[in-house]
């Protein structure tokens, strides 16, 4: 194993840098240098697996074994997959290590890439790694931010998953950001054409409103999309990742709060709904 490190210094702050390394659409700008197409897999938490994929289904898995926002994301990679199912552990990619750590000073970051990988792989990624840190950079200091993407993983079969997603008398018990907040009503026409509505309100009364749309495409137990009566677009996909779902859950974001708040948000609400689901 040899360790290689890259670097570059961005004008932007670490927690834009941060978003436009790890949000999908915004991943898998930077990543394309190295397999046009690539996509990950994961809820990005600690100590969870990820599945770092080509369109046909062959990559590799990991461990994450420390995820600090907006400062640091290591993995260890553990093998290869083929055809989307992870082979056995002993491989050329088995040990090798991969981590990125961002220090900010006065509204600069410095991206800095560190990986222990197979001597065969440095030519490769001495050519590829300065063009997807500048693919990094130009996101963070030119680029709009078009989608936000949150995800969670559920313990539990799609089935069970996609029944408490869309049930409204599920929706009801878990469909908030925080304890002080409840969904009192919900309606859902899960079909293409179909509308929902959905009630969200503070419980002592101060505020709260109602969220209402379109579906524009219903795959049941895969994908959810519909469009926001101001005529953003959101999509849910619901994807079996080792007997566990993942739920990537996409919109368009406004144009009132910064997209950090407004990823917060929503996240929030999907912590909620694994919550729910676990419990």
């Amino acid at each position: 194993m040899k360790q290689i490190t890259f670097s570059q210094v961005i004008n932007a702050p670490a927690e834009k840098v941060w978003f436009c390394m790890w949000n999908k659409p915004n991943y898998e700008n930077w990543t394309s240098v190295f397999s046009e197409g690539s996509f990950a897999l994961s809820d990005w938490n600690k100590d969870s697996k990820v599945h770092f994929l080509m369109p046909k289904g062959d990559g590799m898995f990991s461990e994450i074994t420390e995820m600090i926002p907006n400062q640091q994301m290591s993995f260890h990679h553990l093998g290869e997959i083929k055809n989307f199912i992870e082979q056995d552990i002993n491989n050329e990619w088995t040990d090798s290590e991969e981590s990125y750590y961002l220090t900010e000073e006065k509204g600069n970051t410095t991206l800095k890439a560190v990986l222990k990988i197979d001597d065969k792989w440095q030519n490769f990624f001495d050519t590829t790694f300065p063009k997807a840190l500048e693919k990094i950079k130009d996101d963070a200091e030119n680029g709009n931010i078009k989608f936000i993407t949150v995800q969670s993983i559920v313990d539990k079969p799609i089935e069970e998953v996609w029944q408490k997603y869309t049930q409204p008398e599920d929706i009801v018990n878990w469909n908030f950001a925080s304890d002080d907040w409840h969904c009192p009503k919900a309606s859902n026409e899960i079909k293409t054409g179909g509308k929902f509505a959905y009630t969200m309100e503070a419980k002592d009364g101060s505020m709260g409103f109602d969220l209402e749309g379109t579906y524009t495409e219903v795959i049941p137990l895969k994908k959810l999309a519909f469009n926001l009566e101001d005529g953003r677009k959101v999509w849910t996909e619901f994807v079996d990742f080792n007997g566990k779902t993942l739920i990537l859950g996409s919109f368009e974001p406004e144009q009132t709060h910064s997209v950090f708040m407004q990823r917060d948000g929503w996240q929030a609400i999907l912590n909620n709904f694994k919550k729910y689901c676990n419990n």
